[in-house]
């Protein structure tokens, strides 16, 4: 993982801050967020999925296809949740 910290990045919902994001191989944290074992933990996730996947396959379907979104987000999330339930 490159971790590229940014001063802020876009959200795609109302009301919610976006933390980080990951465009393989780099992830883009806020800077308040930089450190926080849960949300890397959640973006390392992403990045193996990426990995195991293909780039071009995993992003077509992340942006196409929102079962597969939801999939992927839960995966990242119960992996955070672990973290920071440790």
């Amino acid at each position: 993982m490159r971790k590229v910290v940014v001063p802020w990045l876009p959200s795609v919902y109302r009301g919610r801050t976006t933390w980080a994001i990951t465009l393989y191989p780099f992830v883009f944290v806020i800077k308040s967020k930089k450190d926080d074992p849960g949300v890397l933990a959640h973006e390392m996730v992403h990045i193996r999925q990426v990995e195991a996947m293909g780039i071009i396959p995993f992003y077509w379907n992340y942006v196409a296809n929102s079962a597969f979104r939801r999939s992927v987000e839960a995966e990242g999330y119960a992996r955070q949740r672990e973290v920071e339930n440790a």
